[in-house]
């Protein structure tokens, strides 16, 4: 029975395939027909490629582009089919990520209504960009010692881009700053050195120090400013605290 010529339209309905589809696979070389009448064109199938074109049915309603479906059902070894699978899982979690996200901003949406945010004229400084050694380090430092907001700042297919996170875009109370790691990175800055201006500044002090930084400056009263301070954070980055 193995050897039996079936039409295309038998081996649709045997394979749940749909004639069409057949005949795409055939034109891109991924399920070809075992003859086609030279006269007519028709193509006819054997028994023995039903489980070929029931696995790539498998993976395409799996998502799975046509040519990695190629990779996987020639594959001899299985390796190729592991990377082949294991990458295509990653893909399919950005997707339920930023699905995820969508609904999100639309359940916002239903609740607050769609408000657009009004940019200010003008210029104003809105980034800072800091090197660290170790990304999650820093975050879980700047986190425990200053209770800032580490959020996504950036979306796209392929990944996520998070920053600290502090009011509101389009607003003048918004700001953003990032941790930068990797030396391969164009705009790498070196150690840098900024402020923040704190209510106590002996509570945030102590609370840097205990998260991870090193003293610089003990709190102090400096004549024709604010109290001030200044730690190290552990990529070496200055931070100067001043009293409101």
């Amino acid at each position: 029975m193995d050897d039996e010529l079936m039409t295309i339209g038998r081996f649709a309905r045997l394979t749940g395939l749909s004639v069409g589809t057949l005949r795409r696979y055939d034109e891109v070389g991924l399920l070809s027909p075992a003859s086609v009448d030279p006269a007519t064109g028709y193509r006819r199938y054997r028994m023995a490629q039903a489980e070929r074109a029931r696995q790539i049915r498998m993976l395409r309603w799996d998502d799975l582009p046509i040519e990695e479906i190629r990779q996987v059902i020639d594959d001899q070894t299985g390796a190729t089919t592991r990377q082949v699978l294991a990458r295509h899982q990653r893909r399919l979690q950005r997707q339920q990520d930023l699905l995820t996200a969508r609904i999100g901003d639309t359940t916002r949406f239903l609740q607050e209504g769609i408000t657009m945010p009004v940019v200010k004229a003008g210029c104003r400084p809105v980034q800072l960009k800091i090197a660290v050694d170790d990304l999650d380090a820093a975050v879980a430092f700047y986190v425990k010692a200053f209770d800032f907001r580490y959020d996504v700042a950036r979306r796209t297919q392929e990944a996520d881009y998070s920053a600290f996170l502090f009011g509101t875009y389009g607003q003048n109370d918004f700001f953003l700053v990032h941790l930068i790691v990797g030396r391969e990175r164009m705009d790498q800055p070196g150690t840098s050195t900024f402020g923040l201006l704190t209510e106590d500044i002996d509570t945030y002090h102590a609370r840097a120090i205990d998260a991870g930084a090193t003293e610089a400056v003990a709190p102090h009263d400096a004549e024709g400013m604010p109290r001030c301070s200044a730690i190290r954070d552990p990529s070496g980055n200055w931070i100067w605290l001043y009293q409101a």
